[in-house]
């Protein structure tokens, strides 16, 4: 398995831009990501777009809940309050337009959707953009099956949350995940080198300073996700030298 050090942008360049944004996204890729964190999730009319969270005050100052608006509704707030920009919502489509091929996706999935609409259509739009070997879907546990159920062989990453109830290697190796994605302290040089052994790559998330940078990497972790990808970027030319 390729041990390669490997940086993930957790929503973009996120701590110094709109996050979950195509700027943000391009940004990451411009500073040497390998790859790309995102959130997707269900709109009130049924289609998609880029979102952690649920509820809308956070990024936008609007009250509702995603699942309350419709996309166009959506496609009129300004996410960028908090950066003095003004940019709307993203959709999964406009990334696969612009960055699909180019850098891979981690594509953390907040639901399913009925009868996994949802996986579906980000299985379509890898394939619509022949994207599938630089793509993976993150669920957490209570989604994992689902997912795969409707993943049609995309590569999927099982998200370890605090509230697991399973441990973490028994449900990747039973789901087939071929990535894991730590929480804080909740791993450890053993967990990582079984996870390897058994030929899956490990993430954590995250870490935002030279320090924990090269914590995690000693410890053996594949890929970082980080909100700092221009602190990432400098490490990076520095360790090079």
């Amino acid at each position: 398995m390729d041990r390669s050090k490997a940086f993930c942008a957790h929503r973009g360049v996120s701590a110094l831009m709109p996050e979950n944004t195509l700027p943000a996204f391009s940004a990451a890729l411009a500073l040497g990501a390998e790859e790309i964190e995102l959130d997707i999730r269900l709109t009130g009319d049924g289609k998609t777009v880029i979102s952690h969270d649920p509820d809308l005050m956070r990024v936008c100052g609007e009250s509702g809940r995603v699942e309350e608006r419709t996309l166009a509704e959506l496609l009129n707030m300004n996410v960028g309050i908090k950066h003095g920009w003004v940019i709307p919502f993203s959709t999964p489509q406009e990334l696969f337009e612009q960055l699909a091929g180019r850098i891979v996706f981690n594509v953390h999935l907040k639901e399913l959707g009925e009868n996994g609409c949802l996986v579906r259509e980000v299985v379509e739009l890898a394939d619509r953009y022949q994207a599938r070997e630089k793509i993976y879907l993150a669920a957490d546990q209570k989604l994992i099956e689902g997912v795969r159920r409707y993943a049609d062989g995309l590569s999927l990453c099982l998200i370890q949350s605090p509230k697991d109830t399973r441990p973490l290697y028994d449900v990747a190796v039973a789901n087939g995940c071929r990535r894991v994605q730590f929480w804080y302290g909740m791993f450890d040089r053993a967990l990582i080198d079984r996870l390897h052994d058994a030929g899956i790559r490990c993430n954590a998330f995250y870490a935002d300073t030279e320090e924990g940078f090269a914590e995690y990497f000693d410890m053996g972790v594949d890929t970082i996700l980080t909100n700092r990808m221009d602190l990432a970027a400098i490490w990076r030319k520095k360790e090079r030298k």
